[in-house]
């Protein structure tokens, strides 16, 4: 029987900063050879903005 309840503690739980995820990227991309494509936001004109 599996247990319920989660064993994830949200409440200490905090987000990871830009740099953090930079190192986390280059370590895999070092060990296993995976490389991530780039995820950039698309600029939106203050028009597309209303």
């Amino acid at each position: 029987m599996m247990n319920k309840k989660s064993e994830f503690h949200f409440n200490k739980a905090r987000r990871v900063t830009i740099e953090e995820n930079k190192k986390f990227r280059q370590a895999i991309y070092e060990q296993f050879g995976i490389k991530f494509r780039e995820r950039k936001r698309i600029k939106q004109d203050e028009d597309d903005q209303k």
